[in-house]
């Protein structure tokens, strides 16, 4: 019955129940086996050190920092193995049944559990994996709107960012490309454009830089702890790169692209989202004066 409370409390959530039944099992069961006449009362001090010692030893492993909770669990089931043994010497009631049970059971058990270990992490593993495939653009490599959303929110509840610049930009006259040259030299483009974006951001504001593909053509950049200037000259410093160097196609075609934007600081107080909204107002109301 240990082996339940024990397994329990090597899991991730733990509850305060388990240890008030792992304290609590080895009482319950001497004093049902007493009630069987199959042990005598004056082995009653026993039961309760024999309660102290491995509720101890389970306190000790679960608060074990430097070792995980699967090795912690095979030490857990190990100590409960020994302490059942020296149990059985003590009220010297030695069985096949009863040692088989404190070792090879105990084995068995402590297999089965590791297998739901092993199990559980590399489930874990893969939700990681598609949680991060979910939050990037296929085509561009580029984080997409949900990763947008969740970068808000993450920006919004962090006191320790004191600016947030947020910006909208499209590549100019993308449909034309696309009617001109076909959808995989707009493909082409869209991923040059990405990539060159993606570089020039992480590199002049690492770990406060990020671009998304919000959809189509159009992208969003947000950049925190740095000013609106200090944005607005990068993106000058983009603009004269693409002017000076074309993107050359698979099939050999020497395009020179550009792209407008606009960008905006976060109001004081104002919801992250509402800038975003107030970006993308501006980047149309630049789009039909271009």
């Amino acid at each position: 019955m240990q082996v339940v409370s024990v397994t329990m409390l090597f899991r991730d959530k733990v509850y305060k129940i388990w240890w008030a039944l792992l304290a609590l099992t080895p009482l319950f069961v001497n004093v049902v086996e007493y009630l069987m006449g199959i042990l005598p009362l004056k082995d009653w001090w026993y039961w309760i050190v024999e309660s102290i010692v491995f509720t101890t030893i389970c306190l000790a492993l679960t608060r074990w920092c430097k070792i995980s909770k699967r090795i912690s669990y095979f030490y857990a089931i190990a100590s409960l193995g020994i302490v059942e043994l020296v149990s059985l010497a003590i009220t010297r009631s030695f069985s096949p049944v009863s040692i088989a049970a404190a070792t090879l059971g105990l084995f068995v058990i402590a297999i089965f559990e590791d297998q739901r270990f092993y199990s559980e992490k590399k489930n874990e593993q893969k939700i990681k994996l598609l949680e991060k495939e979910s939050e990037r653009d296929y085509l561009t490599g580029l984080l997409n709107y949900r990763a947008l959303s969740q970068e808000i929110n993450r920006l919004a509840n962090n006191n320790e960012i004191h600016n947030i610049v947020i910006g909208a930009l499209d590549i100019d006259h993308f449909k034309k490309i696309n009617d001109t040259y076909g959808h995989f030299v707009g493909n082409e483009v869209l991923k040059y454009f990405s990539t060159v974006f993606r570089e020039q951001i992480h590199s002049a504001f690492p770990k406060h830089g990020y671009v998304y593909r919000f959809g189509g053509e159009e992208f969003t950049i947000v950049v925190s702890n740095h000013s609106l200037e200090e944005v607005y000259q990068l993106l000058q410093s983009i603009e004269k790169f693409f002017n000076n160097k074309s993107i050359v196609t698979k099939e050999g075609m020497k395009l020179i692209i550009s792209f407008s934007c606009s960008l905006t600081d976060r109001l004081n107080d104002e919801l992250l989202d509402t800038t975003l909204k107030r970006a993308d107002k501006m980047l149309y109301s630049v789009k039909n004066n271009y």
